[in-house]
């Protein structure tokens, strides 16, 4: 009977999981023609993209510590709200204030969300030796980021902008599905915190292992951020069209997801650090691929997408390991490698857009695939496996 709950609480939050992110995916292919809309140039664009990233995500592990103080669905449920309706009325923006306003509050319900929901995907798992339970929770957030960019391309191509909105109802209906299937959790046994929240960030910044974790992340999402928010703009300039730029994201995403969900298969085979070494590396020679064949063609667009793979493929490993080295803080670890990464990434983005735009945006993307490489020296200071911790 306890089995059944369990499965039952973590499908229904990766279900949760997975239209939140299709959500937070509209953006990126129809930014451009947003910006052409309201007369705003790429850089500006960037910076607003910035700004929501900024608001959202430097405050998951805020939002992680309230959620393990509060141990209440509050988050879970409202976040999907404003997440699906926001960032459907993305559409209707006519200019920048009422496009900031939507991107803001938009990730901000993003940013709700997936502090508290990792941290009960991980109380109720029953397999978190490895990271299979938080990966399946991690890759249904992934493949509806990948669907994300088609649906909002879909539409925009179809009905246009304008009809975006409609796309909010899918997620009212989930965050009500969500408040039925997930129970409540105050008074659950799951102890709180007994540090303050500056007491709690020494001791994560303290633990050298989940620093490096934190780091990877952020080296992640500075890759795949660069790539999906950059190269719109590289391809719109050659002639792509709204729904061919989403479905190219899809299949970088997609593939992705396909990262996050063999990780745990990786990681029983050649370890946990095998598995960090294996992604951070193999980014460079695929975006040298990349870069080669123009960020066109063939082979250029299958490098492109496994550097999705690639990059995704550590991303459950990363989770699993770090709430296992801090287990009382696992919402804010959460907030840390889920979320804060991103919003450090989003203070970098607009003077890459600065740097592309001056020195072109096949040559800032070629430099930004060696980062990787030289940050994968850190990995030495993890475990060996998750039999090591603890």
């Amino acid at each position: 009977m306890e089995q059944n709950i369990n499965k039952k609480v973590i499908n229904t939050l990766s279900l949760g999981h997975f239209i939140t992110d299709a959500y937070s995916g509209f953006l990126n292919p129809i930014m451009p023609f947003i910006a052409v809309k309201i007369g705003i140039s790429m850089a500006v664009a960037t910076v607003l993209i910035s700004i929501s990233n900024l608001t959202s995500s430097l405050s998951q592990p805020f939002f992680g510590y309230i959620a393990d103080k509060w141990q209440r669905r509050f988050f879970i449920f409202w976040g999907m709200i404003m997440a699906s309706v926001f960032l459907s009325f993305l559409g209707l923006a006519h200019n920048i204030y009422t496009l900031i306003i939507c991107l803001v509050l938009g990730h901000m319900g993003v940013s709700f969300f997936h502090p508290q929901a990792t941290s009960i995907v991980s109380n109720y798992s029953k397999c978190m030796t490895n990271s299979k339970d938080i990966g399946i929770f991690i890759a249904t957030g992934t493949f509806g980021f990948a669907l994300g960019p088609a649906v909002s391309s879909g539409i925009a191509q179809l009905w246009g902008l304008e009809k975006l909105p409609f796309a909010c109802f899918i997620g009212i209906i989930t965050a009500f599905i969500l408040l039925k299937n997930v129970p409540k959790i105050k008074n659950s046994g799951i102890e709180k915190p007994k540090v303050s929240l500056t007491g709690a960030l020494s001791e994560i910044f303290h633990n050298k292992p989940v620093s490096v974790l934190v780091a990877a992340s952020i080296v992640k999402s500075f890759v795949v951020s660069s790539f999906s928010i950059i190269l719109p703009f590289y391809w719109k300039s050659i002639g792509y069209n709204v729904s061919t730029i989403g479905i190219i994201l899809l299949m970088f995403m997609l593939t992705g997801a396909f990262g996050v969900v063999s990780s745990s298969l990786f990681e029983k085979r050649i370890g946990i650090k095998n598995v960090f070494y294996v992604s951070l590396i193999s980014v460079t020679p695929l975006g040298i691929i990349f870069y080669c064949c123009g960020g066109k063609g063939l082979i250029g667009l299958i490098s492109f997408i496994l550097i999705g793979y690639v990059s995704f493929l550590a991303v459950p490993v990363n989770m699993a390991l770090a709430q296992r080295l801090m287990p009382e803080f696992k919402s804010m670890i959460s907030g840390f490698i889920g979320g804060f990464s991103w919003g450090v990434i989003g203070l970098v983005l607009p003077l890459v857009s600065l740097l592309a735009e001056k020195a072109g945006i096949m040559n800032i993307l070629l430099f930004m695939t060696f980062i990787p490489l030289i940050f994968s020296y850190f990995i030495k200071y993890l475990p060996e496996s998750s039999d090591n911790i603890r």
